[in-house]
């Protein structure tokens, strides 16, 4: 399949989102020109249905005519529409396992891990997350945004039940997620699944990344944090599993276009 040029590949994003990441990345990966085009979150809404997506949420792969909407999705977009040299990010050996794996991250570390940072910053640190969300908007939606946050910061809030109730369950969730990803890692493994860097991996890392902070992410890396999650975030950095996230994004994580 020939990728339309770059004019014409637009992917949609909010300025922090480990979904948009696992999309960025893939597309990166494959050597897929595109142009990144940033909402704010609440104008996103209207902008979505301006146009005419069956759904508000981004990522948004938007190639010509056509609309592809989840990371996933865009993920396997990618592989089938890259024309790089890179090699497949499908794992090798053992797909089902893989596939399960990657289910796992999406559904358990990437919910507790957005629940758990919204939690911990929207109630009563929501400037510092604020500027990150709102990374490389337009002026107007910039302005529109800035406008709607007083709103679009509870709606996160409800959407997401991100509040100080669930910050310790969501914390604990993630202990036990890094402790299984640990063990895994434990094993001698330097990837989840197979012998090279795979999509699994790459769902892990970008997942993770809001934890891991790695410096190539500036949005994560150079984001304030209250002082009770920046101390979470420094105990958990000793971790193999976020060490081993460091050592993706410095490894196999593509300069963006």
């Amino acid at each position: 399949m020939q990728v339309p040029g770059k004019e014409r590949t637009k992917l949609i994003t909010f300025g922090i989102s480990h979904f948009c990441e696992k999309a960025r990345w893939a597309l990166d990966w494959h050597s897929v020109p595109y142009t990144e085009v940033c909402w704010p979150p609440g104008v996103h809404l209207r902008l979505a249905r301006k146009m005419g997506v069956p759904k508000s949420s981004v990522p948004i792969l938007a190639v010509g005519d056509k609309f592809i909407q989840e990371s996933s999705r865009i993920m396997d977009w990618a592989e089938r529409s890259g024309t790089g040299v890179r090699h497949s990010l499908i794992a090798e050996g053992e797909p089902e396992e893989a596939e399960a794996i990657e289910k796992r991250l999406d559904s358990i570390a990437a919910i507790q891990t957005r629940r758990y940072l919204y939690g911990a910053i929207l109630p009563k640190h929501h400037h510092l997350v604020k500027p990150a969300l709102f990374m490389n908007t337009s002026t107007l939606h910039r302005l529109q945004g800035n406008l709607m946050w007083p709103v679009t910061r509870k709606r996160i809030m409800q959407i997401y039940d991100a509040n100080a109730t669930t910050v310790s369950d969501s914390r604990d969730t993630l202990e036990q997620e890094l402790d299984w990803l640990d063990r895994r890692l434990a094993e001698g493994r330097q990837f989840l699944v197979g012998d090279r860097f795979s999509r699994v991996d790459l769902a892990a890392a970008s997942i993770l990344a809001p934890l891991a902070r790695p410096p190539k992410l500036q949005q994560y890396s150079s984001m304030e944090l209250p002082p009770e999650v920046l101390d979470i975030v420094g105990q958990w950095s000793k971790r193999p599993t976020i060490q081993w996230v460091n050592g993706l994004y410095t490894d196999y994580r593509p300069l963006y276009q």
